[in-house]
């Protein structure tokens, strides 16, 4: 009876054994599973981290492409309008900022008065700038008030006229009237 105890507790103590066995190759396995789970989610990250990247700096490529290819056009347009070599177009257009308008106006001989005004404003002092600008409406109130003036005058003197080719016109008739009887 030892003997069936014995191979009983041995039975026990190899079930026991081949279940640890089971369970820590299951914890084992659930372990390796969650890393390769937790890998597999980095590497997807840093799947998606490289695709954001590289569409990112396609984007910015693209846009790179675009502002050259516009600004070749706007060399080509200023060798087109005007005499310039490609390197006096270049240099032009870096000293205008790339404004082409103001290329050919310089080209032309033509002044522009904007950058004329803004650097005239740029010189002055706080206080003459406050000064001008009260200044500068204060003229235009008074140019608009004299214009408003010189049509109410206008506007007058049609009045009159009319009212004295009216009085005409009745004393023609009344003249008429005294002739026909």
């Amino acid at each position: 009876m030892e003997t069936t105890i014995n191979e009983n507790e041995n039975k026990t103590d190899s079930n026991i054994i081949v279940n640890n066995n089971e369970s820590v190759n299951e914890s084992v396995n659930e372990s390796v599973n969650e890393s390769v789970n937790e890998n597999s989610k980095v590497s997807m990250e840093n799947i998606d981290n490289l695709n954001n990247k590289t569409q990112q700096d396609l984007i910015n490529e693209y846009y790179q492409k675009l502002q050259k290819h516009k600004y070749e056009r706007f060399i080509e347009i200023t060798m087109n309008q005007t005499t310039y070599t490609r390197d006096e177009a270049i240099t032009s257009l870096e000293k205008h900022k790339g404004d082409i308008t103001l290329v050919i106006k310089e080209f032309l001989g033509v002044v522009d008065k904007k950058e004329e005004r803004e650097k005239e404003q740029n010189s002055k002092s706080l206080h003459q700038k406050r000064y001008s600008v009260i200044r500068e409406y204060m003229d235009n109130a008074s140019n608009n008030y004299m214009k408003k003036q010189e049509q109410t005058k206008l506007y007058n003197d049609f009045l009159e006229k009319q009212q004295k080719a009216k009085e005409a016109q009745a004393q023609a008739q009344a003249q008429l009237s005294d002739t026909k009887q």
